[in-house]
């Protein structure tokens, strides 16, 4: 077990989902702009869905990162940490994407991917990182 390296994966996924929340946070303020609504969403089903696109990559990203660093600072399953981290990039893409579709319903295949893919990273991640801590306990 390597262990207490510098968690360059983390930080690069960290980088990579911060940059993609400030993108999606610009994508709110103009949408707040264009449907002169400063707070809340007016009632505007547009603007909603720009501000859940945001605020599910908020919802998640924290604990995904936390996660994530625990994992990879464990020195075990470097592989799922190197899948995981850009995974969850494309996978807040993917959410955004299918949130942003004017046709149809919200209800698409984009949205179920990033959706169900989100939750499927963060368990796999907190049962490695339960495994990963186990021999430490005291």
């Amino acid at each position: 077990m390597q262990g207490l390296s510098f968690p360059s994966v983390t930080a690069a996924t960290a980088g990579a989902l911060g940059i993609w929340h400030v993108l999606l946070t610009i994508h709110v303020g103009m949408g707040r702009v264009k449907y002169k609504t400063g707070l809340g969403d007016g009632d505007n089903v547009a603007l909603r869905r720009r501000i859940r696109m945001q605020s599910k990559l908020t919802e998640n990203v924290g604990l995904f990162l936390i996660l994530l660093g625990m994992v990879e600072l464990s020195g075990a399953w470097h592989r799922l940490v190197l899948v995981l981290g850009p995974a969850m990039v494309v996978l807040s893409m993917c959410h955004a994407f299918g949130l942003s579709m004017r046709f149809g319903s919200t209800a698409n295949a984009f949205r179920a991917i990033g959706a169900a893919g989100t939750a499927l990273a963060l368990v796999v991640l907190s049962a490695a990182s339960i495994i990963a801590a186990i021999p430490h306990l005291r």
